[in-house]
């Protein structure tokens, strides 16, 4: 009963071997055509898309090699696993297969570190190279700075700016003393336009008092106040006692009170020249500002106001924008160039931290050419900067390009990568991984390939499969 139960467990075991094996192969096959396709593709000499497919093509081809090399090795092993006891098997085994060996390792040893690189160890590297270039590129904007400076053009230039800077706050006071004035005129005539609604309501109550019933004693005396403040202001034709003449009464009173109102109380009437502030502060201006042309001083309707100042402080503005240093002492040539420069080095950096921002996962489709222009930027100005300098040289490198990183497509370049990343530890987590994907293979292969042998009593090699029968489990 145990033997039978004994029996069970080892098929069931075989079984799972068996299966193990078969979900093992694809994914074998899929890392290393992947890999292959990737190392293959940079140096096949025909265009895309044709290179991928080809590329695609030689990776499967050698994906199923290094299975069927595995497969060999599993059976060599076992073969030497068989053999009388008395010599190192493992020593034998590498020599009956130690060609075989070399084989698997190259080719899958290769094509799982690519790809084990483009997932993990690609994307480190460019952002790395994206940062460091970007720190790069602020170094350099730095060193232009101290490399063209001009000492004198800035003290000049700083006497200006002060000046400008006080000639615009004189230029605001004017403006403020101007409004302030404007804005005291309107608040009188909101007081005196209020004064005559308030004097008008009082007259329309007493001229409809049911007592009264028309223009009583105190409805003339409400006449008379609005007389005061309202020029021109006559009594209605028509006025009388007469309780149905009051509504006529007061709705031609009302018409008139309004267009006396209108014409004595509006902007239009109220002077907003200059006060003696306002003057003062634009004769500060014009002292500075010779050619400015004179703003009136005496009368100046509000309504007129604010459209004359307008006009009036923009023109100060465009004549305080032109006091500047004198033309024949500006070095134009270093300013223009230090302008551009700072304009594209900023942009540069600007792309770069997109990149590495917005970017979830960084791909040398997008980062290469970014970084292809930062390299040439930086050369270029780098090169503009020192010729201006009339011959003065910076610390800088004179290129940051880097050739591995620009082809990082290339295996030679893979490699040369992963040799100065010796530091990290995904360096050593590719290389082991890419040699145990290799024995994981072989392994299960040998626990596959032993299921199906079996000895007997009297020989050990009575009914053990051949090299040829092993091949065919």
């Amino acid at each position: 009963m145990l033997s039978k139960n004994n029996a069970g467990l080892k098929n069931t075991s075989n079984g799972a071997a068996f299966f193990a094996l078969l979900c093992l192969i694809p994914i074998f096959i899929v890392i290393v055509t992947y890999g292959w396709g990737r190392i293959l593709m940079p140096i096949l000499p025909i265009g895309s898309p044709y290179d991928a497919i080809l590329a695609y093509i030689c990776g499967i081809f050698l994906a199923l090699v290094g299975v069927v090399l595995a497969k060999l090795i599993a059976a060599d092993r076992i073969q030497v696993d068989l053999e009388p006891e008395g010599k190192s098997k493992l020593a034998a085994w590498v020599a009956s297969c130690w060609a075989y060996i070399l084989v698997l390792l190259v080719i899958s040893a290769l094509g799982t570190a690519r790809t084990i690189f483009t997932i993990s160890q690609a994307p480190a590297v460019l952002s790395e190279e994206l940062s460091e270039t970007g720190s790069k590129l602020r170094d350099l904007q730095i060193q232009i700075e101290t490399l063209l400076k001009t000492p004198e053009y800035d003290k000049r230039a700083a006497e200006f700016k002060a000046t400008r800077a006080k000639m615009e706050s004189t230029l605001g006071q004017f403006e403020a003393e101007m409004q302030r004035v404007r804005e005291q005129e309107v608040a009188k005539l909101e007081t005196q336009r209020s004064k005559v609604e308030s004097l008008w309501i009082q007259y329309k109550s007493e001229v409809e008092n049911a007592q009264n019933c028309g223009v009583g004693p105190e409805a003339l005396k409400r006449f008379k106040e609005l007389q005061d403040v309202l020029k021109g202001l006559t009594p209605m034709s028509g006025s009388s006692t007469d309780c149905k003449a009051v509504e006529k009464v007061l709705k031609q009173t009302r018409d008139r009170v309004d267009a006396l109102k209108e014409s004595q109380y509006s902007l239009a009437q109220k002077n907003c020249g200059m006060s003696s502030a306002a003057a003062q502060r634009y004769a500060e201006l014009q002292s500075v500002l010779p050619a400015l042309s004179s703003v009136p001083s005496g009368e100046m309707s509000c309504d007129k106001s604010p459209a004359l100042l307008t006009k009036q402080v923009d023109l100060v503005k465009t004549a305080i924008a032109k006091v500047d240093v004198p033309e024949a002492e500006v070095p134009a040539t270093i300013l223009a160039f230090k302008k551009k420069a700072a304009k594209d080095i900023q942009t540069q950096i600007d792309e770069i931290e997109d990149v590495v921002v917005n970017s979830g996962k960084i791909v040398s489709d997008v980062a290469l050419p970014v970084l292809r222009k930062s390299w040439e930027l930086y050369r270029k100005t780098l090169a503009e900067a020192e010729s201006l300098a009339e011959g003065k040289k910076t610390k800088l490198a004179r290129d940051i390009k880097k050739e591995e990183v620009e082809n990082i497509e290339n295996l030679s370049n893979i490699l040369r990568i992963l040799a100065a990343r010796w530091d990290k530890f995904m360096t050593y987590l590719t290389i082991f991984a890419a040699v145990l994907l290799d024995l994981i293979l072989i392994a299960f292969f040998r626990r596959h390939l032993s299921s199906g042998i079996s000895k007997v009593s009297n020989s050990p090699y009575a009914e053990y499969a051949s090299g040829d029968n092993i091949f065919k489990n």
